[in-house]
């Protein structure tokens, strides 16, 4: 059922709701209106004071009722702000995200992705959505209120025409749009077939370059992927700490191309691994495109890897728990014989 299309249902008022207005609200409201009211010659000084009073309050409801004036925000601030947003709520609520000083959940670290539209989690966050447009359906709330809202949590102003706006402006609403599409689980913008086709040829020809130019290795462990580029006279006992790079949202190799060749470049006296995300590359061909590995899977598979490339040494499957696990990866990366990995990422 999805609870987001669902009229929000009228609260019925009981009888205490009345004995409370009509015994208590009211005859409190009414004190000022009275004041005002009566004459005078005849106004005690209580309510003299009472009626300056209702004017200086006036005065400070007119001033918090306008917008207040938008303060020197840091937009990377805003972004991130806007982000932990959408992220809560995309991942259940485990043992070890619980806040031992506050017994406070903390904001989960999921990617955001695109969900499907019956996705619980994106029926929870639309319904969540909508009394900022007053309980509507969620099919009756247009793109272009949602880009007024957008407008508004940003630069606490209204929206002026959309064309008006700024390129950055524009710019930080269309990056904006897109994450609160992709989390709401709503028909995003389709880009054509030819977008698609050339970033997933890039990426398989740039592949193909670091292979053959570079040296490079392309392997896949426990469903994940990734670039392996491994120098000839490194030993593991006396070399320096290998290098594990983890790019970000964009369109894979394609976006960090110059990234990767400078690190290999730059770090030619040591192993240098690049892990592959082809959730967040625009690689709509590949299979999990749209079945992301959830952190935990990921962060627990890659440990295994480096323990198999014999960088880190440490058995990972005494203890399931995982917080144990956790702290058990963590002191891994101190090995017998060398310092560990260091870890490179890029959002």
């Amino acid at each position: 059922m999805d609870i987001s299309e669902l009229p929000v249902p009228l609260r019925t008022r009981t009888l205490s709701y009345y004995v409370a207005l009509f015994g208590i609200v009211a005859p409190f409201c009414s004190i000022i209106p009275f004041c005002w009211a009566r004459p005078l010659f005849v106004v005690a000084c209580c309510e003299v004071f009472n009626v300056l009073f209702s004017i200086y309050q006036y005065r400070l409801w007119r001033l918090v009722s306008s917008p207040a004036p938008c303060g020197p925000g840091d937009p990377k601030e805003i972004q991130a702000a806007f982000k932990r947003l959408l992220q809560s709520g995309l991942a259940g609520l485990l043992v070890d995200d619980a806040d031992e000083e506050s017994c406070r959940p903390r904001s989960p670290e999921e990617d955001i992705i695109q969900l499907e539209f019956d996705d619980p989690r994106a029926i929870d966050f639309r319904n969540a959505l909508r009394p900022w447009f007053g309980n509507a359906s969620w099919s009756s709330i247009k793109r272009h209120q949602v880009r007024q809202w957008l407008y508004w949590s940003i630069y606490n102003a209204d929206m002026p025409p959309y064309d008006s706006l700024t390129a950055s402006q524009q710019a930080d609403m269309a990056v904006a749009l897109d994450l609160l599409q992709k989390r709401c689980g709503a028909n995003v913008i389709l880009r054509p077939f030819a977008f698609y086709a050339l970033v997933f040829l890039a990426n398989s020809c740039l592949k193909k370059w670091l292979q053959y130019s570079k040296g490079v290795e392309l392997g896949h462990h426990d469903g994940l992927e990734y670039l392996l580029y491994t120098p000839k006279h490194w030993d593991a006992a006396t070399g320096p700490r290998p290098l594990v790079f983890i790019h970000g949202l964009g369109v894979g190799l394609l976006m960090y191309k110059n990234t990767v060749n400078q690190l290999i470049r730059i770090c030619s006296d040591r192993p240098v691994l690049v892990l592959l995300q082809p959730q967040v590359s625009q690689d709509i061909f590949h299979s999990r495109f749209l079945k992301p590995m959830p952190r935990h899977d990921t962060t627990k598979r890659l440990a295994h890897l480096l323990v198999e490339l014999g960088w880190v040494h440490h058995n990972l499957d005494e203890d399931d728990d995982d917080v144990e696990e956790e702290k058990e990866v963590a002191q891994s990366l101190i090995g017998k014989r060398q310092k560990g990995v260091s870890m490179l990422s890029h959002s």
